[in-house]
């Protein structure tokens, strides 16, 4: 992922300022649901937040094995 260089804050008061009426959509090109179907989500979170939720898969991935590993032996 690369930085990139921080807008002041007096960028976003200005967009901030435009009224809806003012803003010119013409400019955007339209999308479909296909556009979208590999667009990644970005949420930002520190690096502990980061761990603990890397860690909460990790044990909810195990715990979805260890529970499908029985049944599945009854089945076959």
């Amino acid at each position: 992922m690369s930085a990139r260089e921080d807008k002041p804050r007096g960028y976003f008061t200005k967009l901030l300022d435009v009224s809806d009426d003012d803003i010119d959509y013409s400019e955007i090109p339209p999308t479909s649901r296909s556009d979208w179907e590999d667009a990644e989500i970005l949420f930002p979170v520190s690096a502990e937040k980061f761990q603990a939720i890397r860690q909460f898969i990790r044990e909810r991935r195990q715990q979805s094995s260890e529970a499908s590993g029985p049944a599945a032996e009854k089945l076959s």
